[in-house]
């Protein structure tokens, strides 16, 4: 068994626990080789602790690893769903050697530990073959590490494997049309924001439009959307300039991180569309942060077509989902429909009639969640909703006007959700309060 993973069975009389291969790790993402010769101490050290680490982590489905150290030890941490769950404590000494030994694994240089690098390797468990992106921040207690797991045979390229909605794929479908203006997709660092943007851009009828991407679209196959053929020397706006007179409809761009880029969107905002992302919690915090950097709230906001925010929420697991009766007022508060007979929660029954203690169900490990869908919000940027804005209202009341306008909402987005029976009220209620 690796570090608490696997499952026990009966096998004549005994009970054996099994084991699974550890996981198979097939080479820098970069290219760059792991000289694993002239680093034999720290392999020795560290490699197999880093296979084992990881092993459990895939196992148990966390999209998401992190090493952090903590006064004289390393901490692992395996966020599942989103959730954070407690991996094994490491002496400082080995889990230097496991951070170590996961950055040349990655094509990182090994030697630099007062700067943040970036980079990856694939590899692979129980045939299944995925990219851990790797990502080192220096602190004052030592180096941390992070790894963004993705499962390669659930890229998450559509639309629909996210969970947007049919309403929502049609209202960006229509703001597509006309070459003019940035549709923004909002969201808090490490939630997904990559992967939701992807989802919008495959939203529009790439039958319909000729759409560029300048992004990097990482592990993600964008069809029928073209990539430019960069030319050395050529700036972002000599990039959106080719674009442009290549007649395209559409183009999505890299994250939005500074004025300048801004400057540049600005340029064009009124010849082409554009699909971009920034980091910000919701939609009204990412149309603030980004007329900031364009210079004031009416560059900003007369530049935009749309505000789209997103949240994660665990969905249940629907093998072991409890169904039960909700109580009439519990469905008016809620503001569910009225037709509403039936909602789910995780199980709660532990022990069954004879007293005997119930096993988890296998699917998610006794969790009562497996995976996770989107909450979208929407503020189409309308002129009575740029009017708003400009005016300097506050978030409040920009919701209100929203709600009044039939715009999405996480609200409405989550009650949809717990009404089909695909999320408990009280992952509803954690997810509003995160």
């Amino acid at each position: 068994m690796i570090f608490g993973f696997g499952k026990s069975r009966e096998d004549d009389d005994d009970d054996f626990e099994e084991e699974i291969e550890p996981v198979s790790f097939q080479g820098a993402l970069n290219g760059q080789p792991a000289n694993l010769k002239d680093n034999a101490r720290l392999v020795k050290a560290g490699l197999m602790t880093a296979k084992n680490i990881v092993t459990d982590g895939l196992a148990l489905r966390a999209e998401y690893m992190r090493f952090e150290p903590k006064g004289e030890r390393y901490q692992v941490l395996f966020y599942v769903d989103g959730v954070p769950n407690p991996g094994p404590k490491l002496s400082k000494q080995q889990g230097m050697a496991v951070v170590q030994v996961i950055k040349l694994l990655s094509g990182l240089n090994i030697q630099e530990r007062k700067r943040p690098q970036s980079g990856g390797v694939a590899a692979e468990l129980e045939e299944v073959s995925y990219q851990l992106r790797v990502a080192t921040a220096p602190t004052p207690g030592g180096e941390r590490l992070s790894i963004k797991a993705i499962n390669m045979k659930y890229p998450l390229d559509r639309a629909d494997d996210i969970g947007i909605t049919e309403e929502i794929k049609d209202r960006i479908r229509d703001l597509s049309q006309g070459r003019n203006g940035l549709i923004m997709i909002s969201g808090p660092p490490n939630s997904g924001t990559t992967t939701t943007t992807i989802g919008v851009v495959r939203s529009v009828d790439a039958y319909q439009y000729t759409i560029f991407a300048l992004a990097d679209p990482e592990h993600r196959e964008l069809s029928h959307i073209a990539t430019l053929d960069k030319k050395e020397g050529d700036t972002f706006d000599d990039e959106l300039r080719r674009i442009i007179r290549m007649e395209a409809d559409i183009i999505y761009l890299n994250p939005i991180t500074d004025e300048q880029y801004v400057a540049s969107i600005l340029n064009v905002a009124d010849e082409i569309t554009m699909i971009a992302e920034l980091s910000a919690k919701d939609a009204i915090a990412g149309i603030m942060k980004y007329s900031k950097l364009a210079g004031s709230l009416e560059k900003g906001v007369n530049s935009l077509k749309a505000a789209i925010g997103h949240k994660l929420i665990r969905t249940l697991c629907d093998q072991c989902k409890e169904a039960f009766r909700p109580n009439p007022k519990l469905i008016e508060k809620m503001g569910l429909p009225k037709s509403t007979k039936m909602l789910y929660r995780p199980p709660r029954q532990t022990v069954d009639d004879d007293g005997n203690e119930i096993e988890p169900c296998e699917k998610c490990d006794g969790l009562g969640y497996y995976g996770r869908t989107l909450l979208l919000e929407m503020y189409d940027m309308t002129d009575e909703m740029k009017k708003l804005i400009i005016s300097g209202a506050e978030p409040a009341k920009i919701k209100a006007f929203a709600k009044k306008q039939d715009m999405p909402s996480f609200q409405k987005d989550g009650i949809r959700l717990v009404a089909e029976g695909k999320v408990s009220m009280d992952e509803l209620q954690r997810a509003f309060k995160s």
